[in-house]
């Protein structure tokens, strides 16, 4: 466990990379927060919600090749005191919390997982961007979930974000005033391949890939096996008697199916 000064967020080193603390749902964290942090999201920053990510019924061809993906999201070093709020717009735009760690790098652990930029001009302030102080990392899952992480975080460019996509995350939270990716707030895989490489850096004993079968999704599966057939033989029942007030007469069936 990581102690000093700016251990506030209750940090974990990262030795050899074999250690991950995990949380498999937002809702627990945020309702320990829920006094603080929720207040916190002001209302331009509540950027369009996915009411749900699971089809009841027959998904159509679309539905079908948007399968369940994973990706690795990081809340970087100028932000990283915010992550409740930022797992509230999270869990506002779909986003299921599969892992979680707060942790602090050290340059040679940020240096390997940045080592595509290494040519970059930048390369050396962003190592030491990424190393000076913790940052919080997720593991993400969504349908389609890494162009959708990247949908809402906006270009890596602060400058561009905040003209062309004012709403985005980085544009309402990066505080790189120059063109270079560094104190852009956040990062995100940046394509499925990335993701799953980007996955095992931070979590190595982790079981999530980086594309999950709809069909094999947890909550989806559960749904499919648990709930529907109980709802469908209830909409059936419902059809045959057509009451007056079709939503009272489900819940009160609902109640009396679970005696």
């Amino acid at each position: 466990m990581f102690r000093d000064g700016s251990d506030s967020l209750g940090t974990r080193s990262l030795p050899g990379r074999e250690q991950s603390w995990s949380s498999s749902s937002v809702c627990s964290t945020i309702a320990e927060q829920q006094n603080t942090a929720y207040d916190l999201v002001s209302s331009h920053e509540i950027l369009p919600v996915s009411l749900s990510d699971v089809s009841f019924f027959n998904e159509d061809e679309d539905d079908r090749d948007r399968a369940f993906q994973c990706t690795l999201a990081i809340i970087k070093p100028e932000i990283a005191n915010l992550m409740y709020k930022v797992e509230c717009i999270m869990a506002q735009n779909g986003f299921i919390i599969k892992e979680k760690a707060v942790l602090r790098l050290s340059r040679d652990q940020a240096a390997e997982f940045y080592d595509e930029h290494a040519l970059a001009p930048y390369f050396a302030k962003l190592i030491d961007h990424m190393s000076e102080v913790p940052i919080v990392v997720y593991v993400l899952s969504k349908r389609n979930c890494v162009e959708e992480w990247l949908r809402l975080i906006g270009p890596e460019n602060v400058s561009r974000a905040k003209r062309l996509f004012p709403v985005s995350l980085r544009a309402i939270y990066g505080t790189e005033l120059g063109p270079d990716p560094v104190a852009n707030a956040f990062h995100g895989s940046d394509s499925p391949a990335a993701a799953e490489r980007e996955i095992k850096f931070f979590f190595p004993n982790s079981k999530v890939d980086s594309t999950i079968d709809s069909g094999d999704d947890d909550v989806v599966q559960y749904i499919k096996d648990t709930m529907m057939p109980t709802i469908s033989e209830g909409l059936t029942e419902m059809f045959n008697i057509l009451p007056q007030d079709p939503l009272r007469w489900f819940g009160n069936w609902l109640l009396t199916k679970g005696k």
